[in-house]
């Protein structure tokens, strides 16, 4: 090692040559950093990847009797996932299962190879930064840590504030039959609204009054609700009446509009046709020299005047076809738009009462659960059991292993806390602080809300 090799010259007597203080500088710039200050064990810690390195070069000049340093080479590298490390002039070296100084040798090797010196080159390889390891699953802060060597699973755990485990939980059943109570209340008033909604959608559908449903039939909000959608029914059969008859009468105004402009259209057309007539009798006159020119000039410019009229007119009668279009079109969007709206409100509506009604039936059976469990006291760190596995990725892939608490956890590995919690058939023990309740209900069913009052005295709602 290097460092016996300056032990050794510094006890000889070599202190004062020059290739000795700048051995030692280079040394010394490798052992500042803070993992090689805390022991040897960063020396002949196994490379791996996501590791940081500091590596060191240099060679001893026997011409000028100079220690020189690389510092174009020299610097902090990090092993990439691969496993290598690459340096400029060298290339990548595989450093993943070597230990810094055999990396160091093998860098030196290759250089002296590379270049073709005589004297052997230096390489000091320290390892700055550990791969970090990563701490999931049931605990209280999961998630990446700096990795130190000898580190244990416990150390780990630690560091992520240790097993995130409860020890006892408070099952308070009157008070969950009281909110799953108040649940299926609650679903159950919107359950009557849609139902009540799903009614008028069904009569706008066929044409015909609301017929109220039996479930509506027999509550006392079934009349009010009901009357609130055939008001909303009356309000919106009257407001599409009423746009339906302002396109209709809007449709009246420009088919008449239409009609007077084909009108002037038709005169203008037997106005420049006599036009037309007099001037080919006037040009035919001053052809023979029985009128004068002025009076051919006039009927040409009055021909010309009349064919401007005619083609405004025109222009007119196209524009009002073209908006009578756009209305024809605005009434069919409403009407399309009318039908849109009912048959997505069909849908909708039929598809929340499935769910209302699949809802209620498990807030009944949670019902019916709370007050059978009463209230009581459930020790939870009894149904647990802790497993600890790593995962770790080698040359042939991650592979997960059971591990203990004072088993090693190198750089990268992934640690998993599980916590086995007991299943659905287990059987929970439970201390009980009230009776139980021995009464049935109906599946489904919930009984009034006098019977669902807590022994706490508080009276009925």
């Amino acid at each position: 090692m290097l460092r016996d090799i300056l032990l050794k010259a510094a006890s000889a007597g070599l202190r004062g040559k020059p290739w000795f203080l700048g051995l030692c500088l280079l040394t010394a710039g490798g052992m500042l950093t803070p993992a090689q200050a805390e022991n040897d064990t960063a020396m002949t810690e196994t490379l791996g990847p996501q590791q940081t390195l500091d590596i060191r070069i240099g060679r001893w000049d026997p011409v000028n009797e100079v220690f020189t340093s690389w510092d174009t080479i020299a610097g902090s590298y990090l092993i990439s996932a691969t496993g290598t490390v690459s340096l400029p002039l060298i290339g990548s070296v595989q450093a993943t299962g070597l230990t810094p100084d055999e990396l160091g040798t093998e860098l030196s090797r290759r250089i002296q190879d590379r270049i073709g010196l005589s004297t052997d080159v230096q390489a000091i390889v320290t390892i700055t930064e550990f791969a970090p390891i990563y701490v999931l699953g049931d605990v209280r802060a999961p998630g990446a840590y700096l990795h130190v060597p000898g580190m244990t699973v416990l150390q780990a755990l630690s560091l992520s504030g240790g097993v995130n485990r409860a020890s006892s939980a408070l099952v308070r059943g009157e008070r969950n039959a009281l909110n799953a109570f108040g649940n299926y209340r609650v679903m159950e008033l919107d359950k009557m609204r849609r139902l009540a909604r799903l009614a008028r959608l069904e009569a706008e559908e066929a044409g015909t009054g609301i017929d109220v449903p039996p479930e509506l039939a027999s509550s006392p909000l079934g009349a009010e609700l009901i009357e609130q959608e055939r008001k909303i029914m009356m309000s919106q059969q009257s407001a599409f009446a009423s746009n339906l008859a302002q396109i209709e009468e809007l449709e009246a105004l420009l088919l008449e509009r239409i009609a007077r402009l084909q009108q002037q259209a038709d005169l203008r057309q037997r106005q420049l046709n006599l036009l037309n007539e007099e001037l080919e009798n006037a040009s035919s006159l001053v052809e023979r020299g029985l009128s004068i020119a002025t009076r051919e000039s006039n009927l040409q410019r009055a021909v010309a005047d009349q064919q401007v009229r005619l083609l405004e007119v025109e222009t007119a009668r196209l524009s009002a076809e073209q908006r009578l279009s756009e209305t024809r079109r605005d009434r069919l969007d409403l009407t399309n738009q009318r039908d849109r709206e009912r048959v997505q409100g069909l849908q909708d509506e039929r598809t929340a009462i499935a769910e209302l009604r699949v809802k209620m039936e498990t807030e009944a059976a949670l019902f019916a659960e709370a007050e059978r469990t009463g209230n009581g006291l459930v020790e939870l760190s009894a149904l647990v059991s802790l497993t600890l596995q790593i995962t770790r990725t080698g040359p042939d892939g991650p592979v997960t292993f059971v591990v203990g608490r004072n088993d090693p956890i190198a750089g990268g590995d992934v640690l998993e806390v599980v916590l086995a919690r007991p299943g659905p058939n287990d059987t929970i023990p439970v201390r009980r602080l009230s009776p139980e309740t021995t009464e049935t209900l109906p599946p489904g069913k919930l009984p009034s809300a006098t019977q669902t009052q807590p022994t706490t005295g508080l009276p009925p709602s």
